[in-house]
């Protein structure tokens, strides 16, 4: 079993989840989507705090000794809140493009509530998330020096 707290490992989830999230929303499962939207946002942050403090697991990171853990783990805010690169690029943008995705996914990415919902969601919520998603991830794997 891999360690899941490893930087490729983030790094490789966080494509696998936004592939995934793809897939359920062309299905119309659209809660879903949204959910595994919102997480391949978090594993992509979790590996751009790596890359950036030059260390290969989250664990070793000065986020995790800091004391984010447990469900703060999962907070995008709080984790957004460690990578300056990316707060810059949305506050320079001035498209307003970033800022506009980062607020999509912030605002409805809620893990708990999308993860236990028995509720089918709507279309035009996942389609707007789901391309919000691909923008932030494209910016966060580009600070990393990677593809998405």
């Amino acid at each position: 079993m891999p360690d899941t707290y490893d930087r490729r490992v983030q790094l490789g989830a966080s494509r696998r989840r936004l592939e995934d999230a793809q897939v359920l929303h062309n299905q119309k499962r659209w809660t879903g989507a949204i959910y595994l939207g919102g997480y391949a946002i978090e594993c992509a942050l979790k590996s751009l705090i790596c890359y950036e403090e030059g260390k290969n697991n989250f664990k070793d990171t000065q986020v995790f000794k800091k004391g984010l853990q447990g469900s703060d783990l999962h907070n995008l805010a709080k984790l957004l809140g460690f990578v300056n690169s990316v707060q810059r690029s949305i506050s320079l943008d001035r498209t307003n493009g970033y800022r506009e995705a980062w607020n999509k996914v912030s605002s409805q990415w809620r893990n708990d509530e999308l993860r236990y919902s028995d509720k089918l969601g709507n279309e035009k919520d996942s389609k707007r998330f789901i391309e919000a998603v691909q923008k932030l991830h494209r910016l966060l794997l580009d600070k990393q020096g990677e593809t998405s």
